[in-house]
């Protein structure tokens, strides 16, 4: 009997220890929206995000999972260089290689606010208000160091199709 409950305690120990360090180490996924020109369609994925502070910079990164297969398809990484009141964010495959780099935008501010700011682009000008602007970012908080990418173009260079990430509009 004690040799019973003995064995039954470390299997409900070892039970809620595995579920206590899933949930531990498991990050938040989110929904957001590729945006295509072409199609005019809105097709969404998940995706996590992750802060960091390299140096004296804030670093941002986005990974955003294929709609149908799940896997880690693109990473985004917004850069928040705050001495010279500059955001880059940059968008590559996530699969690597001399090809990987699909584009890259900056913008830049002269006081910092919890206002999304940016610019809207020559498409989004353009294609109308359906189109996402060109790069719109918003600060985390009022610390004012970490960025959120609200909208990012995605097009590959030399493309005739557009393709633009929707991502932190309400989160």
């Amino acid at each position: 009997m004690t040799k019973t409950i003995s064995i039954l305690t470390k299997t409900v120990f070892t039970v809620l220890l595995t579920v206590f360090l899933t949930n531990a180490y498991s990050q938040t996924k989110y929904t957001g929206y590729q945006y295509v020109l072409n199609s005019d369609d809105y097709i969404s994925f998940k995706y996590t995000r992750e802060y960091k502070t390299v140096g004296e910079n804030y670093v941002t990164i986005y990974k955003i999972y294929h709609p149908t297969k799940g896997h880690h398809a693109f990473t985004i990484t917004a850069t928040h260089y705050k001495a010279d009141k500059k955001v880059k964010v940059d968008v590559d495959d996530a699969g690597g290689g001399i090809f990987a780099h699909i584009n890259s935008e900056e913008t830049t501010y002269d006081s910092a606010s919890l206002e999304s700011f940016g610019f809207r682009g020559s498409v989004g000008a353009l294609g109308g208000n359906r189109v996402p602007n060109q790069l719109m970012v918003k600060f985390v908080s009022n610390k004012f160091e970490n960025v959120k990418v609200v909208h990012v173009n995605a097009t590959e260079p030399r493309t005739n199709n557009f393709y633009f990430y929707v991502l932190d509009e309400k989160n």
